[in-house]
């Protein structure tokens, strides 16, 4: 939404420019200064990756203005067609002063305006301003209603909807729609076709709720807006006094609900319908899901996946990246057969990745995951995670890792510090398991062996083969002294990895140069695992 604005906003100025500060003032005034730059520099990434090389053409970008370039754009339409900026609606007070503005002078444009019609674009060179279809599916959460026969007030359903709509935001897995869009939408009166058309949405969210004291049962279908299916049906009950006062554990609970139903939807897709029919958001879904689900056979149609998706998107920074995080996992979970080569593909395509997008936070995750788990540059990988951090302070993934990495290099404090924020930004995240596992190795390298177990144990309910977590499952067992436990645990750990040696736990696991490495070492050689 915002993006779009910036683009209306460039057009209707003097030259086409507008200052940094003036953008940041209208478009992110609530955020401070720090916050309103680094969303205003994210916005401009988000451009760049949905015009890619267009970009370029379109926009002259500085430490100070921005620029559109008028003798690259056609406007179509007047004044007479509807209402200006009709449906872009940002909560921030300087933007609808300036929309308000804007709108009073109707038939009188601005300069930039009037130097763009007057233009002809180039023949080969006229740009549509609009953006192309995402790599993320796109989630409507439409305001939920008043069950039948209950008629209490509908305000409770919308704050619902509007606290699901942002927590479901806070996952890079998805694209949200804003619940202002939403908000008028009401799914008993207005059809799905119509619902489709004004959202462009892939699924939709809708259902009902009754209170009962002071309960809240709420009532939510996933439906895939294509066809109008109900993918599932979810009832949940939670509290609404605890809910009024910010425990939103019902939210997180539906959030989650409604993330591992599109992932395993689009598994589902990716597997009965011939790769070249199937959306390119599906693929990557479907990439991404089985790339984390610890099967083989499943690791290696995740890899098929991705690839499709490179040949359609080859200048997608964020594709790249996932293709660098499957061949550290191939690494890292002792299924790549040459250590060293696979090592080099996984920089290749990170490198990639930051020469498509510089700024692109998660590829700088991504590579940072790369330099700190297989080539041990932990100077290099500690700048990459303190750069995607900078640049979106609510990447939950570069908390986690640079987490990990204070983990590894004894720093334990920090490290559950860093992995506690991961958790809290990303509470829905569809690959839970991972952000568990990595927090269990927080905890022992800060000592607490009883949390560590706790995070392990979760993850293993969640994903029972990853063997990363069934090394600090182990090892903290050997901490508490459940030295039975330990050796089970250990036992099955072999089964799942049966070439692991602590001496080939030593020579690949990062944290072997430093004190918390060498003891978990220790551990795992007296719980049996060979040496």
């Amino acid at each position: 939404m915002k993006q779009r604005a910036i683009v209306a906003m460039l057009v209707t100025a003097a030259e086409g420019t507008r200052t940094r500060a003036w953008l940041q003032d209208k478009l992110w005034s609530r955020s401070g200064h720090e916050h309103g730059r680094a969303s205003l520099r994210r916005a401009l990434t988000d451009l760049r990756g949905l015009l890619g090389d267009n970009f370029n053409v379109l926009f002259d970008v500085n430490n100070t203005e921005i620029r559109i370039n008028q003798d690259q754009i056609l406007l179509t339409g007047g004044p007479g067609d509807g209402e200006f900026l009709e449906g872009i609606d940002i909560d921030e007070e300087g933007f609808e002063d300036w929309v308000r503005e804007e709108r009073q002078k109707q038939h009188t444009t601005s300069t930039g305006i009037n130097a763009a019609a007057r233009a002809e674009p180039k023949p080969m060179e006229k740009i549509k301003l609009h953006p192309v279809d995402s790599l993320q599916p796109t989630l409507a959460i439409l305001p939920f209603t008043t069950a039948r026969g209950y008629d209490g007030t509908g305000q409770l359903g919308d704050m619902i909807s509007e606290e699901l709509s942002r927590t479901l935001s806070r996952s890079h897995m998805f694209d949200v729609i804003s619940h202002l869009s939403c908000r008028n939408l009401d799914a008993r009166t207005v059809g799905l076709q119509d619902i489709r058309a004004a959202l462009n949405a892939d699924y939709i969210v809708c259902g009902n709720y009754r209170t009962d004291s002071d309960a809240i049962l709420l009532n939510a279908d996933i439906v895939e807006a294509r066809t109008g299916k109900i993918n599932c049906t979810r009832d949940l009950r939670g509290s609404q006094r605890a809910f009024l006062q910010g425990d939103e554990e019902v939210i997180y609970s539906l959030a989650t609900e409604i993330g591992n139903e599109v992932m395993h939807h689009s598994v589902e897709l990716a597997k009965t319908r011939p790769i070249p029919h199937v959306e390119t958001h599906t693929l990557l879904m479907s990439g991404i899901t089985q790339m984390h689900r610890q099967s083989v056979a499943s690791f290696a149609r995740a890899k098929t996946c991705i690839e499709e998706v490179i040949s359609r998107v080859p200048k997608s920074s964020i594709v790249h990246a996932w293709m660098g995080k499957w061949y550290i996992l191939s690494v890292v979970q002792g299924w790549s057969r040459n250590l060293d080569l696979d090592s080099r593909i996984a920089s290749d395509f990170t490198r990639k990745a930051l020469d498509l997008n510089p700024e692109c936070s998660f590829s700088m995750s991504i590579d940072g995951f790369v330099n700190n788990n297989l080539l041990k540059r932990f100077d290099v990988a500690m700048d990459r995670y303190a750069d995607a951090i900078e640049i979106d302070p609510n990447n939950a993934l570069a908390w986690l890792l640079k987490g990990t990495l204070h983990a590894f290099t004894d720093q334990g404090e920090k490290a559950v510090a860093h992995t506690t924020r991961a958790r809290a930004l990303s509470p829905l995240d569809p690959h839970r398991y991972f952000f568990d596992a990595l927090s269990a190795a927080a905890a022992l390298s800060n000592n607490d062996n009883e949390q560590a177990l706790e995070m392990a144990n979760r993850s293993l309910r969640a994903n029972r083969r990853h063997t990363s977590t069934m090394r600090a499952r182990t090892v903290a067992l050997h901490r508490l002294g459940r030295m039975e436990e330990a050796r089970q645990s250990a036992d099955e750990l072999l089964r799942a990895e049966p070439t692991l040696t602590v001496s080939s736990y030593l020579s690949q696991h990062p944290a072997a140069f430093f004190e918390s490495g060498r003891s978990w070492a220790i551990a795992l050689k007296e719980a049996g695992i060979p040496a």
